[in-house]
């Protein structure tokens, strides 16, 4: 089994948390995420790879994969990809989609897989990107660095510097962003990079490479931090609003002992739900899901099921693709199982919704599209492993893996 790390006293800043930090897969360290200086091959050298030389395997039963790219421009036995990709758009209007790199890269694609623009950045990027109302893309590093970044000139407009590792995806709120730090800090930002606030939490004894990013709702923002802490804080201000406790015990020798949120918190309003108020749906991977009182915290509803992404809340259901391998349609009100399909053995993420299917992946890169009900319409199996949930895209569903392709199926 692979040991799990304590993290650093805070006072030794960033580097502590940085070698705490453990990867999901179990097989890799950050100490394996600095690369020596390589020679990075021009967008037209790029490798990409189209529907017609794919192997057969990749286009089984139903699922095509349209084209892939090697985000990571990977050498042998690189450690896994983790980054997540985003959508955004150009200032005229075409849709791009923004992924970081391990050889320390943000590229940006067009729909179709090539490669339209790059921006080097200081450390590996592995988190996910948002695009501000003013059109300037926000992106953090391993290293603590955050960017405002222009996708179309290719070029950092401005950067800040925070003590710790971000492998979350900034969340937009009022004009501006906020995102969430690996030593379980949140800092708000406006457009420009100027900080607003930011709130401490309490520091936790472990944590992995995946992590949760805050829920924003009417004013109100909510974070699972990995100590097990869940708050809510006043957006504008970073007021602590209320604060609950998920995990009585955190201590873990292995990885198969942790439990630790990874997965973004859901908002269920009460018109979702029939009941008489909002609640937030908080995974703990390899532990359980709660469903809290938005008005205090307060626990409503606890069911068993571990998960590694967010649920996906569509028609009063509440679809989860668990760590057991299965998929489940969850009542919004009562969180009783409406049905249950097992896929895998695996690890699953997901779900997204697209073109009215779901679709979820396993950490052996196989990846489903089911219906609503339970029944799954084809798969298709992609090298590597899948960690991050599939983003839907009107071209397609994206998949990162963790050999450092992204694909676009549909």
């Amino acid at each position: 089994m692979t040991k799990l790390l304590p993290c650093g006293d805070l006072r030794m800043g960033r580097i502590a948390v940085m070698t705490g930090l453990l990867m999901l897969s179990g097989c890799s360290t950050l100490s394996s995420w600095w690369n020596d200086e390589e020679q990075i091959p021009l967008p037209s050298e790029q490798a990409k790879t189209t529907e017609s030389s794919l192997n057969s395997a990749e286009q089984a039963d139903g699922i095509k994969v349209q084209w892939r790219v090697d985000v990571d421009q990977r050498r042998p036995a690189s450690p896994p990809g983790f980054s997540i990709p985003a959508l955004v758009r150009t200032s005229d209007g075409q849709q791009r989609i923004v992924a970081g790199a391990q050889d320390r890269r943000l590229r940006i694609y067009d729909l179709q897989g090539n490669e339209v623009n790059r921006i080097a950045l200081m450390e590996a990027c592995e988190s996910g990107a948002l695009q501000l109302a003013d059109g300037t893309v926000a992106v953090g590093d391993v290293g603590g660095h955050i960017y405002g970044l222009d996708i179309e000139q290719g070029r950092v407009i401005w950067k800040r510097d925070l003590p710790s590792v971000l492998m979350s995806a900034p969340v937009a709120v009022d004009g501006g962003f906020v995102i969430q730090t690996a030593d379980n800090r949140i800092y708000s930002f406006d457009s420009q990079g100027t900080k607003r606030w930011s709130y401490s939490g309490s520091v936790g004894g472990l944590s992995m490479h995946l992590s949760p990013s805050p829920l924003v709702y009417q004013g109100q923002l909510f974070a699972a931090f990995n100590n097990g802490d869940v708050v809510a804080l006043r957006a504008s201000s970073g007021v602590l609003l209320w604060k609950r406790q998920l995990i009585l015990d955190n201590r873990a020798a292995v990885l198969s002992e942790l439990r630790v949120p990874v997965a973004t918190p859901v908002l269920i309003p009460a018109s979702q739900s029939g009941r008489d108020e909002d609640m937030v749906a908080v995974p703990v991977f390899q532990g359980d899901l709660a469903f809290l009182s938005r008005l205090d915290g307060s626990r409503l509803i606890d069911r068993t099921l571990s998960l590694k992404a967010s649920q996906l809340l569509v028609d009063k259901r509440l679809f989860i693709a668990d760590g057991a391998g299965a998929v489940s349609a969850l009542d919004a009100n009562s969180g009783e199982t409406l049905w249950k399909q097992k896929l895998s053995r695996d690890e699953l993420t997901g779900p997204v919704l697209y073109r009215n299917a779901l679709w979820v992946a396993d950490a052996q890169g196989k990846v489903y599209s089911l219906n609503r009900e339970g029944k799954v319409l084809a798969d298709v199996q992609l090298p590597g492993r899948v960690d991050r949930a599939p983003v839907a895209t009107s071209e397609g569903v994206l998949v990162r893996s963790s050999l450092g392709t992204l694909f676009l199926l549909n």
